[in-house]
């Protein structure tokens, strides 16, 4: 059983590559730059995308920009001077990236995008937000009321996505008390568990319900332990990635629920996209495309579990 529904695809704006000799069996070296190695899903894209590319006998170069946009430039221009074929990002805004990718377009090497969204000089992208889902979830949960805390980090695209999201649902939500705090990678679940204890002491007589609404799994587990550290049941923990340990604490009460986007199979488009784009060379249409996701709540967490066992 697939544990996520299917892709859907949809064009964006055009750009051009320069045509490459290309044939189908040509060993190909790519480079893949990471947003953090700290990052447990970002990681587990990687792999997928290492390991499909490897079984296609190419090589792979990956390199960790530590969650730092002007790190993630360098190393886009590190695979540039190395002379790879293609260049996929993780996480990191695109838009944020003109000066990497002005050299990649500059050397004729395309850029693709897990979860960065699109710019000029991205050939491909995987949409990877995913937020609407689980803030209708939390604010049926709360009934539209209450006091919330969302531990967000801008940087990354999917997280701006999702606190985007989030602050739309405050405005659209008078009732709802707000605080938005900016965690730190590395060091998202430590800076999440100091944040959530301020939080907790800071509205220590505001009237409930409570909820906290995470950019994803791994910060969501610091949260989770201030609760934990301050004796508090009351409040309700949502987060993004269906990681193994927020899998657990669903089942274990301590989270409500956890947004799993499909991120092995988005991996694998990226990779097997790769020798369309350089055959089709500036015929290529740049496209961005949304996987499939999954919300694991109380009700099916048994079954997920079952379903894809970790």
């Amino acid at each position: 059983m697939n544990r996520f529904q299917k892709f859907s695809a949809a064009a964006l704006v055009a750009a051009s590559f320069i045509p490459a000799a290309f044939a189908a069996d040509d060993k190909l070296t790519i480079g893949i730059v990471t947003f953090s190695t700290s990052d447990v899903d970002t990681n587990q894209m990687v792999d997928t995308m290492t390991k499909g590319a490897q079984s296609k006998g190419w090589t792979v170069e990956t390199l960790n920009a530590n969650g730092d946009p002007s790190q993630a430039i360098t190393s886009i221009k590190q695979l540039v001077t190395k002379k790879v074929n293609a260049i996929i990002v993780t996480v990191f805004d695109s838009t944020g990236l003109a000066a990497g990718l002005q050299a990649a377009a500059d050397a004729k090497i395309p850029v693709l995008s897990a979860g960065g969204g699109m710019a000029d000089g991205i050939a491909l992208s995987a949409s990877t937000g995913a937020a609407p889902p689980l803030l209708e979830l939390m604010l049926k949960d709360i009934g539209n009321t209450g006091t919330v805390l969302d531990l967000t980090y801008h940087p990354g695209i999917p997280c701006r996505e999702r606190a985007d999201a989030f602050d739309a649902a405050v405005k659209a939500n008078p009732a709802l008390k707000a605080t938005s705090h900016e965690i730190s990678i590395p060091g998202a679940a430590e800076s999440s568990q100091a944040a959530t204890s301020a939080w907790l002491a800071a509205n220590a007589d505001a009237k409930g319900p409570f909820a906290i609404f995470n950019c994803y799994d791994d910060n969501a587990m610091g949260a989770i332990a201030a609760l934990k550290q301050n004796g508090r049941g009351d409040v309700k923990v949502y987060s993004f990635n269906a990681t193994a340990p927020a899998v657990q604490a669903v089942k274990d009460g301590t989270m409500t629920a956890t947004l799993g986007v499909d991120l092995t199979s988005a991996g694998k488009m990226l990779v097997d996209q790769i020798p369309d784009i350089l055959s089709a060379g500036d015929k290529w249409q740049p496209k961005s495309f949304v996987p499939g996701y999954t919300l694991v709540t109380k009700d099916n967490v048994d079954q997920f579990m079952k379903d894809n066992p970790q």
